[in-house]
């Protein structure tokens, strides 16, 4: 697959850094942070009580790619494999 069909963004909210989290997944993909795109930037709603803050916040990577209906299906497919085969042990 090339990587032109491939879109990288992070996920974050607002308040978090962005910077910070865009280097995390950078590190964990083994890309450089000039392959994603502009964050997205999740409002604040200060209705909602948020477990996931602090310095160890990262966001989500997210991946689109474009005309990917074949990978999904393959993609598919094998985690049905995955989940079909899978025994339960015994308690």
């Amino acid at each position: 697959m090339t990587r032109d069909r491939l879109t990288l963004r992070v996920r974050i909210h607002e308040t978090a850094d962005v910077e910070a989290a865009e280097k995390y997944w950078a590190d964990i993909a083994g890309i450089d942070v000039s392959a994603f795109s502009r964050a997205t930037l999740k409002k604040h709603n200060p209705r909602t009580v948020r477990k996931n803050t602090g310095d160890s916040y990262r966001g989500c990577l997210t991946i689109h790619v474009r005309q990917s209906a074949a990978l999904y299906r393959r993609m598919e497919g094998a985690w049905y494999g995955i989940v079909g085969g899978a025994v339960r042990q015994p308690d």
